[in-house]
């Protein structure tokens, strides 16, 4: 992007822990109590992710400028594009060109390989957990989890009305206030996750809808997995250490 005469800043990764748990709910209590909700806590913005660094920059553009950012950041159709077949049907479709593309090429190798499995390893959950949450044992662990969760004073139905929830709840608040409400709503979905086993249940039931999905799909997540780990491998010795 430099080269190109613009300024790029990379947002480094949360230095947050991520979530304990069975993907669904968290169940780790002492971890709770430590940490709240991680990286998915009150500090973090919706969605996992963190401010754009260069959101002033961008706006202290014109809008021809602006447009050639993105141009040369993403690429544009007129450079060819990249397709992925979903596995849940339709398709997926990126720009070949940018600098975004030259940097995964440079990580991935093969980028057309790695934008293919990666839109499938990316895109399996819609063919396992409408089963899992439509499971009639999964939906009477959640019942008793969300029991329990009452008898707590917290009234929600599921684990995500709690991440949906905790924004507004912090409004306003100190960052200490807003951190105290935000561990003791981890630790009682916590606790009732274990009182109620609705992490166990979750896990159970991942393994019986996943299992035939990720049969289904075995070649192409141990590609995934092999790109990613040697990506990694690559992106240690090209990042300089302080």
């Amino acid at each position: 992007m430099a080269r190109k005469g613009f300024q790029y800043t990379p947002v480094p990764p949360s230095v947050a822990q991520p979530t304990r748990g069975s993907g669904f709910v968290l169940d780790d209590i002492a971890w709770a109590r430590a940490h709240g909700y991680g990286s998915r806590g009150l500090h973090e913005p919706r969605g996992g992710k963190r401010q754009d660094p260069d959101r002033g920059y961008l706006r202290s553009l014109s809008a021809a400028h602006r447009a050639r950012y993105s141009a040369t950041l993403s690429g544009t159709a007129s450079e060819g594009v990249l397709t992925a077949e979903l596995p849940t049907g339709g398709t997926l479709a990126t720009a070949r060109g940018g600098c975004r593309a030259r940097a995964e090429e440079e990580l991935y190798g093969d980028r057309a390989t790695w934008f293919r499995v990666s839109s499938t390893a990316m895109n399996l959950t819609p063919l396992w957990v409408p089963k899992l949450v439509e499971d009639t044992r999964f939906k009477k662990a959640l019942g008793a989890w969300s029991a329990c969760m009452r008898d707590k004073g917290h009234r929600y139905a599921d684990p995500s009305e709690i991440r949906a929830a905790l924004p507004a709840l912090a409004k306003g608040l100190g960052k200490n206030k807003a951190r105290a409400i935000e561990i003791a709503l981890a630790v009682a979905e916590a606790t009732c996750a274990r009182d109620s086993a609705l992490a166990d249940r979750a896990r159970a039931l991942k393994r019986t809808y996943f299992a035939p999905v990720r049969a289904k799909y075995r070649e192409e997540l141990a590609l995934h997995d092999r790109l990613e780990a040697a990506a990694l491998t690559r992106a240690d010795a090209l990042i300089p250490r302080s």
